[in-house]
């Protein structure tokens, strides 16, 4: 006799427990800063030995202080990658204020290195420009509003309290004077708009008013004039001595004297009190003359990957604040870096624009890993997929 069994329960199974995926920073970007920190140090060495040298009496002058902010700055890095970007917004009011505060102040207090007063000497601290704290400033503030006032960013009416605030900036960066400061904070501001949503033909009014204001600034001001016009023929007024052609003149010819493959690490003859400040802007002049064309593409190709992996990060930020930060932050890093490259190659005027990570210079350094620590802090907020995928 069959029997019939009764049909078994089905136990309704209780999913695992997944742990949330852990938010690691971007990869690839620390790879890339890293990389560009390491090189930088080397090129800074071997730039600075002669300069130190002559100045100092100690060929590792430069190097010491500038290892010293580089740990800092990496340190900070790492801090800062830890704390959540929108934090930042809470001091975005006293940051900017202080900002400005700060730029007037060094037009009063400051201290002046070759014609031009940027830096403002602190006990402990020593000297630092206020111009690269504005950076950051505007960054953050201009993201903070743009998200705030959405609607009226996409409105001419409505950008105008931003291309004010960026006017008077450059009212206050032209008595130092400090154009290439200028170049990147519009820039910095206007890459953010436009993100926000600001109108593309909007430039041409823009652009019309800004060309008749740098005509205005080119031939109202000698200190102007002077530096286009070495500009245009820098060997014409090379002959004299650390004047007018003399520094793109002898970049000109430090990249020149690099060939393809390089004179060789630390065999530069440009450095040797010819090429001014090789220490400082125009450090890959002497990068070149020693290695060559191989070596400088080398660097911008790390530029360029570490630029792409930030502008990645902005678009892939979890909100729009974090979109807007991230791309203020890779502006600044594309703007600053092409500045210093056209102008060490001829390409652009001589305005005092540092390489990043490269330069010589502690507030800089310390302030463009602070950046980077926000950057790395955005992109532990990226979706997991995205991570993936880049």
């Amino acid at each position: 006799m069959n029997t019939i069994t009764p049909p078994q329960k089905r136990v309704k199974q209780q999913p695992k427990h997944i742990a949330p995926p852990k938010n690691r920073m971007d990869g690839a970007a620390v790879l890339g800063i890293v990389l560009l920190l390491i090189v930088g140090l080397i090129a800074l060495f071997s730039a600075s030995y002669p300069s130190a040298i002559h100045k100092f009496d100690n060929g590792m002058y430069f190097i010491t202080r500038q290892v010293i902010y580089a740990l800092l700055g990496f340190v900070g890095m790492l801090v800062i990658s830890n704390i959540d970007y929108h934090v930042y917004l809470q001091f975005q009011k006293p940051l900017f204020l202080i900002s400005i505060i700060l730029l007037v102040l060094v037009l009063i207090f400051g201290v002046e290195h070759n014609g031009a007063k940027r830096w403002i000497n602190l006990p402990l601290i020593g000297e630092f420009q206020p111009s690269e704290i504005m950076k950051l400033a505007v960054i953050i503030s201009f993201s903070y509003y743009a998200v705030k006032f959405e609607n009226r960013v996409r409105t001419m009416k409505g950008n105008m309290p931003f291309l004010g605030i960026l006017v008077l900036i450059a009212v206050l960066l032209s008595f130092e004077p400090h154009l290439s400061a200028t170049i990147i904070i519009f820039g910095i501001g206007l890459a953010i708009l436009i993100v926000a949503g600001m109108k593309v033909w909007y430039f041409i009014p823009l652009g019309a008013i800004a060309g008749a204001a740098a005509t205005w600034y080119i031939t109202t001001r000698g200190y102007a004039n002077a530096r286009v016009q070495s500009w245009l023929d820098p060997f014409a007024t090379a002959e004299l001595f650390r004047h007018d052609g003399w520094q793109g003149g002898n970049s000109q010819i430090a990249i020149g004297s690099g060939g393809f493959w390089g004179l060789g690490l630390g065999k530069g003859l440009q450095k040797h009190l010819y090429l001014p400040e090789p220490q400082n802007d125009f450090i890959f002049s002497a990068w070149c003359e020693e290695m060559g064309f191989v070596g400088a593409l080398i660097v911008m190709a790390l530029f360029a990957f570490l630029i792409y992996r930030a502008y990645y990060i902005a678009f892939h930020a979890p909100d729009k604040m974090g979109c807007l930060i991230a791309t203020g932050i890779a502006t600044k890093l594309a703007i600053q870096t092409l500045v210093n490259l056209w102008v060490v190659t001829g390409l652009f005027p001589v305005t005092g624009a540092s390489l990043p990570f490269f330069s010589y210079g502690g507030t800089a350094l310390i302030m463009q890993m602070g950046e980077m620590g926000i950057l790395l802090n955005i992109s532990t907020k990226m979706r997991p997929s995205e991570k993936r995928r880049g």
